[in-house]
This record gives C-alpha cells, sequence and structure tokens, in this order.
C-alpha cells in the first residue's frame, strides 16, 4: 500500500508577503534611478533644442541679410526667434508687411522647451517687456556678443546644461555644468 504524503505543494503567505516586498522594493529602488536617468535626458533635449533653434538663427541671418534675434522669458521654457527689428518686437504681431516684394519671409518661430525645462539667463542680458534677448546672430554669420544661458528642470537637482555661443564666429558649445560652477 502506498503511504499518502500530508504535504501539499504550494507557498505560505509568510513567502508570498516576503516576495512582494522584495519586489516592491526593488521597483522603486528602479524608479527612482529610471527618473534621475530620464531627467538628464530631458534636460539634454532642451540643449538641442535650443542649439537647433540658434543654429537656424544663425543660417537664416546669413541666407536673409538681416540679424536675427534669439530671446526669451527667463525662468520659464518659452523663447521666440525672429528678424532683429521692433517690428517683431513690439509685441503688435507685425512684421508681415515686406518693403521687398523678392524678398524671403522673415522666419520667425515661437518654443517652449518640453518637460519641466526652464531658461536661466544672467541678469545683465537687455530685456525688452517679457523677452530676455540671449544672442542676435548677425548677417556675416558672427554674434553681437558672447552669451551662455543655463537650462535646468524646473524644482529639481538635476545637473544643469550650459550653453554658449561665442561671437566672433557664432559657434554654439553645450556642456553640462560641473560641480563648482553649480
Amino acid at each position: 500500500m502506498a503511504r499518502r504524503s500530508n504535504h501539499r505543494p504550494g507557498l505560505t503567505l509568510l513567502e508570498v508577503l516576503l516576495v512582494t516586498a522584495i519586489i516592491l522594493v526593488l521597483g522603486f529602488v528602479a524608479t527612482l534611478t529610471l527618473s534621475a536617468w530620464y531627467g538628464d535626458v530631458r534636460v539634454k533635449a532642451a540643449a538641442d533644442q535650443v542649439q537647433g533653434a540658434w543654429t537656424e538663427a544663425r543660417a537664416r541671418a546669413i541666407e536673409d541679410g538681416r540679424a536675427y534675434r534669439f530671446s526669451v522669458e527667463a525662468s520659464t521654457g518659452k523663447f521666440r526667434v525672429a528678424p532683429d527689428g521692433p517690428e517683431f518686437w513690439d509685441g503688435s504681431g507685425g512684421g508681415s508687411t515686406q518693403d521687398d516684394e523678392n524678398a524671403p519671409p522673415p522666419h520667425i518661430e515661437e518654443g517652449e522647451l518640453s518637460g519641466k525645462i526652464v531658461f536661466e539667463v544672467p541678469g545683465d542680458l537687455p530685456t525688452e517687456g517679457s523677452w530676455t534677448t540671449v544672442a542676435i546672430f548677425n548677417p556675416d554669420g558672427t554674434c553681437q556678443n558672447d552669451t551662455e544661458i543655463t537650462l535646468r528642470e524646473h524644482d529639481d537637482d538635476g545637473v544643469p546644461i550650459v550653453i554658449r555661443v561665442r561671437a566672433m564666429t557664432g559657434a554654439i558649445t553645450v556642456k553640462k555644468k560641473s560641480a563648482e560652477e553649480r
């Protein structure tokens, strides 16, 4: 006669709770790690967006033969690119009239950085209304002044990114802000 075992295969409540607790702790650690990593990705993407807008403004200045301005609303993610003339910056939405019918239409771009990325600008930059002029690209491809701005996540301790433009060459560089610079 075969003996019957009273042992049934399965898990105890204690074993299930222990495994669930381990999974929750690992998930929490993974979430913190991924959110920090993703925050850096958002700031890098915003830096790429600004670098692209600066490159476009410089190219348009050369192509159109007129200066282009890049301005931001400080402590926000809003930016604007338009020709450097009062008719484009006085808030009237002007600039649509053209003296020369053969001239290319002006390039006007208004955008906002994705996520909660904001601009930090030096206090000595000129401000007109709510816009702070960061860079003016000349028709010869240069920039009026050496300028740098910082991008960071709003209310976050992530690594900020600095974007610089050189006046003589119009060259744009992007780098992470070092711990000493923070």
